[in-house]
């Protein structure tokens, strides 16, 4: 037995659906809200940016008005040949005085190699006994002394033979030479203080004192004692 069957049977197709009032207003109030809200974000951000165009504007008048101000301190402009004038005198003056010293070196004006206090403060350091040590140097011209300690008394007369080799010794003698046992009788300022470690050892420490004496009024002394 034959059947029939109708695709298009309206009961088979999708109903169609109508947008309820409530919907609309529901959609109309979400995008009024998300407008809102977009309106005040913008309006927030221009006001951002106002104010900083505000405050650049200040900080631009403050610079100007400190530029005009370094502008008008300024000295006036000076002329070309004027300056070129003056640094041309500065180099001939710089020039005048490296002449100058050097004439004072070539003509010894100053002091050479050797006469130098700081060549007779050399010469003392490097040639000073291990067994002795120096509390005390003096220096005029015409007059040296020296006030130290050592624990070996022969090695002085060697070391002060060199020291009067010097240039700024000549025409002296290093003869008047005084060597005290430390903490006998009548022996001048010490040396060590009293709680050193080698002043309370039983080594030998001596004390002595060299003046410098003109060579004739050496030589004179030396023959009055003769």
């Amino acid at each position: 037995m034959a059947q029939q069957i109708n695709l298009l049977a309206p009961i088979l197709l999708a109903p169609r659906r109508h947008l309820s009032a409530l919907t609309l207003l529901q959609t109309s109030g979400l995008l009024l809200a998300a407008g809102l809200l977009t309106a005040l974000a913008l309006q927030q951000r221009e006001r951002r940016a106002e104010a900083d165009h505000q405050a650049l504007l200040a900080r631009y008048a403050v610079e100007r008005q400190q530029l005009a101000a370094a502008h008008a301190a300024l000295p006036a402009p000076q002329d070309l040949a004027a300056l070129r004038q003056q640094w041309q005198q500065l180099e001939a003056g710089n020039a005048q005085r490296r002449a100058l010293l050097a004439s004072l070196g070539r003509e010894g004006g100053g002091p050479a190699a050797g006469q130098r206090h700081s060549d007779l403060l050399d010469l003392v350091a490097r040639s000073m006994p291990e067994a002795a040590w120096l509390s005390e140097l003096r220096y005029a011209p015409g007059r040296v002394e020296l006030v130290g300690g050592t624990l070996d008394t022969a090695q002085l007369r060697p070391w002060l033979g060199r020291l009067a080799t010097h240039p700024l010794l000549a025409g002296q003698q290093l003869s008047a030479l005084r060597v005290e046992r430390l903490g006998t009788a009548g022996a001048g300022q010490p040396l060590l203080e009293a709680g050193s470690p080698l002043a309370q050892s039983r080594l030998p420490v001596w004390a002595f004192r060299v003046v410098s004496a003109p060579l004739a009024a050496a030589s004179a002394a030396s023959g009055g004692a003769r």
